[in-house]
């Protein structure tokens, strides 16, 4: 640190390492990023594309030709076995897995925290694309001549990251990673009644 102005940015660095310990991706951001503490306000912009690699198994980054549009896609082993679970899940219950309760919860959870950080400045889906390896992501899209909202994108992508992998924690934890669990969703239950 060369002065206590450096400080905050030091500490921004450090929040930043602390989301992606809570989406377990701490060692990915170490080796991507080193292990020194900058303390300087573009370590952001520096690391941005190691930032994003970090953030999953599998990350796909694509311009359009003329440099205005960027998709961004980002899979990985929680985020698939989550997905295979409610697969199975609806399956079981003979329902399109659009339908099942863990998607759209999944669903309901990465539209809201996306808004929360990012309301209306990108685009993103769910991809259920069981055809491909890495067919279950996370799907967004940025005009990139207008977009600003980097860090707070990158805090949303963390967040949904550390949503999936509690997930797939409190699953395996009540052993039900192997086997479905059966709940109602609200609107199920609505129809039931």
């Amino acid at each position: 640190m060369r002065s206590y102005e450096d400080l905050q940015y030091a500490f921004q660095q450090l929040e930043l390492a602390a989301l992606y310990w809570e989406a377990g991706k701490l060692d990915e951001f170490i080796r991507n990023t080193g292990n020194a503490l900058w303390g300087d306000e573009d370590f952001l912009y520096t690391y941005w594309s190691e930032l994003l690699d970090a953030l999953a198994d599998f990350v796909d980054i694509r311009e359009d030709e003329d440099m205005m549009t960027c998709r961004m896609y980002f899979s990985d082993a929680v985020i698939q076995g989550y997905f295979r679970f409610a697969q199975r899940h609806a399956e079981q219950a003979g329902i399109p897995l659009k339908q099942d309760v863990y998607y759209l919860d999944a669903l309901s959870y990465f539209n809201n925290t996306m808004l929360d950080y990012c309301p209306y400045r990108c685009w993103f889906r769910l991809v259920t694309q069981t055809h491909h390896e890495y067919g279950f992501g996370l799907s967004v899209w940025i005009y990139e001549e207008q977009f600003t909202d980097w860090e707070p994108l990158l805090a949303g992508l963390l967040d949904v990251m550390t949503y999936f992998r509690s997930s797939m924690e409190i699953l395996a934890s009540d052993n039900k990673t192997g086997q479905v669990i059966s709940f109602s969703h609200p609107a199920q239950a609505k129809e039931a009644a």
